[in-house]
């Protein structure tokens, strides 16, 4: 019987990259953990696309200090629009040339909606594999999730200078990395940068709401 993990693979890929898969499984398992390096994103206590994600569970570690609430310029939808040396960061993380094509065809989306606390927010990641949902997200509070690469993670929202941060730690054997994502607006832009040994990637989401 197919393990559950390679059954995952197949399914991320989808049926345009089905006799790649079939040739080489290995690279259909680093390419589920570089789209989540690339979008970043996992949901808490749910399945993602369950229709019902919860919030954060009640034994969470909270670094967050007063004051601290998502500004109002980050509520809204952005799509990805275009990247810059995105390739590169890629291939500083060791990752082959099948699996940054294959990230570089996928979609994505994200979503910052208002709850009815103003000191929490909805957070959406919206990718053309997987999507992902975490509810009632606090600023400095953290929680676990599950990864688009389908493992546990530890999460953290944190902010600085008006500029917001979000930190993965993979809690699970796998291919995801541990992150950091620093979003912040450049013009009209919603800037996503990472980087890694000295390389920087940057990703530009257009508002669309």
């Amino acid at each position: 019987m197919m393990p559950a993990k390679i059954f995952f693979f197949f399914f991320l890929i989808g049926a345009v990259y089905s006799e790649s898969i079939a040739v080489n499984p290995a690279a259909a398992a680093s390419s589920a953990a570089v789209i989540a390096a690339a979008a970043a994103t996992d949901t808490n206590t749910v399945i993602p696309n369950s229709g019902s994600p919860l919030s954060p569970a009640s034994n969470q570690r909270s670094t967050r200090s007063a004051g601290d609430v998502l500004p109002e310029k980050f509520f809204g939808k952005f799509d990805l629009d275009h990247s810059e040396n995105f390739d590169e960061y890629l291939t500083a993380k060791g990752y082959g040339w099948f699996t940054r094509k294959l990230v570089t065809f996928a979609t994505f989306k994200k979503i910052f909606t208002k709850t009815t606390n103003k000191n929490t927010f909805d957070y959406s990641n919206l990718t053309s594999k997987k999507d992902v949902f975490y509810k009632n997200v606090q600023i400095g509070q953290k929680f676990e999730g599950e990864g688009l690469d389908s493992t546990r993670h530890e999460i953290i929202f944190t902010l600085k200078d008006g500029h917001l941060f979000e930190h993965h730690k993979p809690l699970e054997e796998g291919e995801a990395k541990e992150e950091t994502y620093e979003y912040y607006f450049d013009g009209e832009w919603l800037l996503q940068k990472m980087s890694f040994n000295g390389v920087e990637g940057r990703r530009y989401y257009k508002r669309i709401e």
